[in-house]
């Protein structure tokens, strides 16, 4: 639609056609500014609704769209909800992030973390002092993290189980005043209430890590997570999610299309089966990062675990599956922009959580057992057995190089390789799919006939 002028008017004129689930509108005189609407729910059937009831169904959020600087790349920041954020607010955010793009800086960067300031400052008590608090320990712990030779990788990791976890419950708290009894009583709420015994291992390692470098810097006198024998059994996650089976893999090809679950999980377990990504990283995926023509998905690095640069190689097959799958979206909302995410639940422009396919998957478990990161084991496991190198196996899996030979690869060549294994790994799919023993190789130990038959008759 053409720019309109900003005011309260225009946008009580604003309405969502018939036809569409949402409207983007954009201002004359504030490049970039957008406000984009849409129903309060799904379920919200416009026909026969007057111009209040409309309006009072309709969810008006402020963006600001920009190219990410000293990049191509486009994308778009929250500012708020209207008329909670006024236009006189929207302006200022709008003329503030302006000005952080011409000076070089991300928005999406000073605005997360203008969030984490003001959670800070809303989960601080009286009373505990600075220097002692476990957000200011995590602050220093990550400016000194170069000094003890650790990788970006780890230290990731640990922002990752920090920012979900720690800091919403620990943040303004004083480390000295942190119990081992209150601690353990956390993580075993985290793995046995939540059911997340992964995520639970994975904080309660961070946090232990960052008592220790609290220790170091005469903050506190001791960890008081160091040794908790009680609880790290219980937390403890098991090894049996190690990768799936030639029979498991020619049950998954011949009986998911039959499963009671949407055809968005289907499309994603299929997608994980097949070219082996994350699926935190697929919910980061939108449409304008698939560059159909060249066959592959151009993830930036900001939206990588590692945060590296990656192409996703997709076979024909899988080019299909995407094409049939995109087409329902658009079917659903009549036109598609290059910055709705590939996969979301209501509204195309907002992210899912990093866990939503790990929740969803578990309703699939009477089924056949397993979790989304078990697929990039399943392809790296059968592709090694038939030859395919570590380091290729790690950039299938959009892991880090190893240090050493695999850092003298050159992106453009590895990716061939990636694409070449990839490709090989749908033929083998297919063999599987025809016959459940084709992925037995030659390393497992097979029973022949004639013994199987005796086993067999034994236990009849």
């Amino acid at each position: 639609m053409a720019k309109i002028n900003l005011s309260v008017s225009a946008i009580a004129n604003l309405k969502i056609p018939n036809n569409k689930n949402y409207l983007t509108a954009t201002f004359s005189g504030f490049p970039g500014l957008q406000l984009y609407l849409r129903w309060e729910s799904k379920h919200v059937q416009p026909e026969g609704l007057d111009s209040v009831e409309r309006q009072s169904k309709t969810v008006y959020n402020w963006r600001y769209r920009y190219q990410k600087p000293n990049s191509t790349q486009r994308t778009a920041v929250s500012l708020g909800y209207y008329p909670e954020v006024s236009i006189d607010k929207a302006k200022a955010e709008h003329g503030r992030l302006m000005a952080l793009v011409k000076a070089g800086t991300d928005p999406q960067i000073e605005v997360l973390q203008d969030k984490l300031r003001q959670k800070m400052l809303a989960s601080m008590v009286d009373g505990f002092t600075k220097k002692s608090s476990v957000n200011h320990v995590f602050m220093e712990f990550k400016k000194d993290w170069e000094l003890t030779g650790g990788t970006e990788r780890a230290l990731r990791n640990y922002e990752l189980s920090y920012e979900k976890y720690i800091l919403p419950h620990w943040n303004g708290r004083d480390m000295k005043s942190i119990s081992p009894r209150e601690w353990d009583e956390f993580v075993l709420n985290i793995a046995n209430i939540q059911g997340k015994k992964g995520a639970a291992e994975a904080v309660h390692k961070a946090m232990r890590r960052i008592f220790s470098y609290a220790v170091e810097k005469d903050i506190v006198a001791s960890n008081p997570l160091f040794g908790r024998k009680a609880v790290l059994p219980s937390i403890m996650g098991t090894p049996d999610e190690t990768y799936l089976e030639s029979h498991e893999v020619h049950k998954l090809l011949t009986e998911l299309g039959d499963q009671p679950c949407e055809p968005m999980l289907k499309v994603l377990i299929t997608l994980m089966l097949r070219v082996g990504v994350r699926s935190e990283e697929w919910t980061r995926v939108k449409l304008g990062w698939i560059n159909f023509q060249k066959m592959r998905i151009e993830h930036p690095p900001e939206s990588m675990k590692n945060r590296k640069k990656a192409w996703t190689h997709l076979p024909e097959n899988v080019i299909t599956l995407l094409i049939d799958y995109i087409g329902t979206l658009k079917d659903r909302y009549s036109e598609l922009d290059k910055e709705m995410y590939l996969f979301h639940e209501y509204d195309p422009h907002t992210q899912l959580e990093r866990d939503y396919f790990s929740r969803k998957v578990s309703e699939l478990s009477g089924w056949l057992k397993f979790t989304p990161k078990i697929f990039r084991k399943t392809v790296s496991t059968h592709l090694q057995e038939r030859g395919c190198p570590s380091e290729v196996l790690r950039a299938i899996r959009n892991q880090t190089l190893a240090k050493g030979t695999g850092k003298n690869y050159e992106f453009g060549d590895l990716f061939q390789l990636k694409k070449e294994w990839i490709d090989r790994w749908q033929l083998i799919l297919e063999e599987v799919k025809h016959d459940p023993d084709a992925l037995v190789g030659e390393k497992e130990s097979q029973l022949n006939d004639a013994l199987t038959s005796k086993v067999n008759d034994l236990f009849s």
